[in-house]
């Protein structure tokens, strides 16, 4: 059964730049193995991040991120089915705009996470990140 997970966490005062390459590579290549796909956006301050695939794939990843101490504040947002993947490929942004860091915030608030709507909130951030400034969104990895 495919389902989309998606998370957010603060990243820990030891994360670095080179932490951040780390994540990448070893995102795309774990996610290959499991035939997990998704998106993660990393905006400085926070990482959001929606996940696409099995349910037992996703619930080993959600594990092995709840002991990955790069991360701080890890919150589920959502879980649900899915039809279809949003995000064939794995992809990874950066994206350093206040309008998606408040929207993040809001995602992280907590009535997000209560209501059914959660997706109906983070699609947005995650599809219309061409419409932001090209200097303010690189794709990473």
């Amino acid at each position: 059964m495919l389902r989309r997970l998606a998370w957010s966490s603060i990243p820990s005062p030891s994360l670095s730049a080179a932490h951040l390459d780390d994540i990448g590579a070893r995102a795309r290549r774990d996610n290959e193995r499991n035939h997990v796909s998704g998106m993660l956006l990393f905006t400085g301050a926070h990482f959001l991040a929606i996940l696409e695939g099995h349910e037992w794939d996703l619930q080993k990843l959600w594990l092995r991120l709840e002991q990955d101490r790069r991360h701080d504040a890890l919150i589920r947002i959502g879980n649900d089915r899915c039809g279809n993947r949003w995000f064939p490929q794995w992809k990874m942004a950066y994206a350093d705009h206040a309008l998606v860091a408040s929207r993040i915030e809001e995602l992280r608030s907590g009535s997000a996470r209560i209501s059914t709507k959660w997706a109906q909130m983070i699609h947005p951030i995650m599809f219309n990140l061409t419409n932001i400034d090209r200097a303010q969104v690189a794709t990473l990895t």
